[in-house]
């Protein structure tokens, strides 16, 4: 059973550019939505004030890279669940840093996890989060110690591998189904003919549902489902306790 409820999250990332990354990677999986976007927490803040008619935010993802020091990211932390005490703080940072994820856990956050290890597989991320107490990418882990891994950490799963994709079919998949690239260009990135790639694609969409056994509603389309499949994480759906549901 592919299950989890709809989770609604609201991107604070100084640069443009990320949020609309992240907002695009979050799109794909249909149990997140993105129901707002800020550079800063008070514009956050600010812009859910004047909208006091949909409160249904759970989470937060916030760019570890507005804080100045360790100590002012635990701010920002307890600056938004002090406007919103039931929201999840998920903290993305651009390199590993072990003092801020341990002062993020000690602000109640919920996650600090690294871009590179995170990569387009936020959403999953973000619902991984949302059932453990507190997770960290395997660098952020790396970076502390014994006793500090012990406190209730959870180490991120890596990103679920498929032995029979060839490196050619991974790459036709992550041009024209990750990237979005039309199979033309995708064509011309690789070197080879359209068709080629589009046999690579049909290739890979057979080979990502042959290998993995998770139940998808009707409503998902191919290509959904092979983004779905191909930025899976290990060890993610089997905890997952409702009915699977949209983002309203």
């Amino acid at each position: 059973m592919w299950q989890q409820v709809g989770v609604r999250i609201y991107v604070v990332e100084r640069d443009v550019y990320a949020r609309q990354a992240i907002s695009s990677y979050l799109s794909w999986d249909r149990r997140t939505k993105v129901i707002g976007t800020a550079g800063s927490v008070h514009e956050m803040i600010t812009a859910l004030a004047a909208d006091p008619e949909d409160p249904r935010l759970n989470t937060v993802t916030v760019d570890a890279g507005l804080a100045t020091s360790p100590a002012d990211l635990g701010g920002l932390i307890r600056t938004i669940r002090h406007h919103m005490e039931t929201v999840s703080v998920i903290c993305l940072a651009s390199k590993p840093d072990g003092a801020s994820a341990l002062i993020a856990q000690k602000a109640g956050a919920r996650a600090f996890l690294t871009r590179d290890q995170v990569g387009m597989g936020i959403a999953g991320a973000v619902r991984f989060a949302l059932l453990r107490t507190f997770v960290v990418t395997e660098d952020v882990a790396n970076l502390l110690t014994d006793r500090d891994q012990g406190k209730g950490l959870t180490v991120l799963p890596s990103r679920r591998h498929y032995p029979r994709l060839t490196p050619r079919i991974e790459q036709a998949l992550w041009l024209c189904v990750l990237e979005g690239l039309p199979a033309e260009l995708a064509a011309e990135e690789m070197g080879v003919s359209t068709s080629t790639v589009r046999s690579y694609i049909k290739e890979g969409y057979r080979i990502l549902e042959a290998d993995d056994e998770t139940s998808y509603p009707p409503i998902i389309s191919p290509a959904e489902r092979a983004f779905l499949r191909f930025t899976a994480l290990n060890e993610m759906d089997e905890e997952m306790p409702t009915p699977w549901r949209p983002a309203a």
